[in-house]
């Protein structure tokens, strides 16, 4: 229709990097392509409420679409002590950012958040906010920047993930 394409919404976290394992980020990144990334907190997975907990989100606890899709993406990454080794490590970054004054009140989410829009060709990400509290939570956000060693970090504890695998969009159209 000639309308140029310029950006392009996917899933993307921690938990789940298909776009940048299939090499669309990068082809996004050279073609003036902005990805619009969503889930990047795993519907609160990736947050300090998850964070030293023995086991996944219950069957009882899993009562919203969002929480049963990002509980099944978590284990796609790993088994949980692979969720929580993560968990663990943005929360030392969390304790960085504070300490060094990057912000004040950072945390887990944050941080996750954080890693995502770091990644080559995002250009926003989209939150999901039940409260106003998380208003503040997700302006802080963008109030900080990672040091390439707390992304290199976090990249370390997502080289050892088991997936999820395949491409962009590939379990949500039963693909794999």
């Amino acid at each position: 229709a000639g309308i140029p394409l310029v950006s392009h919404q996917v899933q993307l976290s921690a938990l789940d990097r298909r776009p940048v394992q299939s090499g669309m980020a990068d082809w996004c990144a050279a073609n003036d392509v902005s990805l619009i990334g969503f889930g990047t907190v795993g519907s609160g997975i990736l947050s300090n409420e998850y964070l030293g907990r023995n086991t996944p989100p219950t069957q009882e606890e899993r009562n919203t679409a969002s929480l049963r899709m990002y509980s099944a993406t978590a284990s796609r990454f790993g088994d949980w002590n692979q969720v929580q080794e993560l968990l663990r490590t943005m929360d030392a970054i969390a304790k960085n950012v504070r300490d060094d004054g990057r912000c004040a009140l950072a945390n887990i989410s944050n941080i996750a958040q954080r890693h995502v829009l770091q990644t080559p060709a995002v250009a926003s990400v989209l939150i999901g906010v039940r409260n106003c509290d998380h208003l503040q939570e997700n302006v802080r956000t963008h109030s900080f920047v990672l040091r390439q060693d707390e992304m290199d970090a976090i990249d370390a504890v997502i080289a050892k993930r088991k997936g999820p695998k395949g491409d962009v969009w590939d379990l949500e159209r039963g693909v794999i």
